[in-house]
């Protein structure tokens, strides 16, 4: 499942807010569910009040998650570690955080600050239920123990979940090495993943259709474990790799005059290219890519203009050839890119395309050549304890 993008619904210092479509089946389903329990439980209150209460309820825990998140991402601020965005999804939330962590003491406290979040809002629900009372008591009290199960389930120790994370601080900080520990993470998520997928197996078999739930977050869970391992090795394989290490000599611009069926049928067609500089006067002027063309009728490729179909230059993203390439595939993941040009002191002298990156990891792998992490220094050269500071 793509988690990397959503639509805004606000910005707190910084941070971009994103909400993707999956979180409008989980909110959908909490207020149905949540409104039956009310309208059953709750004899004097109208269908229509259970569902406003659902309503409410569930947007409660809506900003609940993202309290959790915003925990993260707060912390990771603290440590200076830039995060653009957070997204909320059908299984909760997920902190972007555009750099690496320096210390397993950062990963063990950015990840720790989270599920702690959600022990203190079950604490402050379940004791606002002991003053108020009554209906409202309950929902509060309903809140709080969903936040105690919320934060419960994120310290399982299953990677890449906050427990996960948490564990592998403190194998970081016992080996000393990054890599040795997220390998150890890892597999401990899978194994985590097939557990719940057993008992979602079992308690669909033999009690009801819920355990299906069980075994969608399973899978889930091993998936995401399996692409935290996948992403190190990337990593590894693009260790200390610059944008001039990969990049391709810059096409040839054309007009961008040039109509759409031209550019088709000179470059698409005839050379294979996915992207096309366009210039104008010997300036670039922008980019025109196969996924803008696919945007362009069929019909009126004769008579529309590259310029009509391009990405302005302003609006394209570049990249210096001295960046590591990380950086790069960071950008391109970011605004679902899969190519840029590469600039020189405001002159074009590249294209880094994400194919070729791909191809580059595919070569290290095959051959066996994936070097070590930057992190992999001898155990003595790190603080063990560094975590339980």
């Amino acid at each position: 499942m793509d988690i990397t993008g959503g639509f805004q619904i606000a910005k707190v210092r910084g941070i971009s807010i994103l909400v993707h479509w999956s979180w409008s089946l989980i909110f959908t389903l909490l207020t149905w569910t949540v409104a039956q329990s009310y309208s059953a439980g709750f004899e004097e209150w109208s269908e229509a009040q259970a569902w406003v209460g659902g309503a409410i309820t569930a947007i409660v825990f809506f900003l609940s998650v993202l309290l959790h998140e915003l925990s993260h991402a707060f912390v990771a601020q603290g440590y200076g570690l830039p995060v653009p965005s957070i997204t909320l999804f059908i299984f909760g939330g997920v902190s972007s955080i555009a750099a690496e962590m320096k210390s397993a003491r950062q990963e063990f406290f950015v990840a720790a600050a989270g599920p702690a979040m959600s022990f203190l809002l079950a604490v402050l629900f379940m004791g606002s239920s002991i003053v108020v009372g009554g209906n409202i008591g309950s929902i509060l009290f309903y809140l709080g123990f969903v936040n105690g199960v919320l934060g419960v389930f994120n310290l399982l120790p299953g990677f890449p979940l906050d427990g996960g994370r948490v564990f592998r601080a403190i194998m970081w900080g016992r080996t000393g090495s990054l890599a040795k520990a997220t390998r150890i993470a890892s597999r401990v998520g899978v194994g985590i993943a097939w557990v719940m997928i057993a008992i979602g197996v079992v308690v669909t078999l033999t009690l009801t259709l819920f355990g299906l739930w069980w075994i969608f977050i399973g899978l889930f869970l091993k998936q995401a474990a399996d692409a935290a391992y996948g992403q190190l090795m990337v990593d590894r394989a693009l260790a200390r790799i610059r944008v001039r290490d990969l990049m391709r000599p810059p096409p040839e611009p054309m007009p961008e005059s040039s109509s759409v069926q031209v550019l088709v049928d000179e470059r698409i067609l005839a050379k294979g290219d996915r992207c096309i500089l366009l210039e104008r006067q010997g300036r670039v002027t922008g980019l025109l890519t196969t996924t803008d063309l696919a945007k362009v009728p069929r019909d009126a490729w004769m008579t529309t203009s590259a310029r009509t179909a391009m990405a302005p230059a302003e609006q394209v993203a570049t990249v210096p050839p001295g960046e590591l390439v990380t950086d790069a595939v960071r950008v391109m993941a970011e605004r679902d890119i899969h190519q840029m040009p590469v600039i020189d002191q405001g002159q074009l002298v590249g294209l880094l395309t994400r194919g070729d990156i791909l191809n580059h990891i595919q070569t290290r792998m095959q051959f066996g050549e994936i070097p070590p992490a930057p992190d992999e220094a001898p155990t003595e050269s790190r603080e063990p304890s560094e975590v339980g500071r």
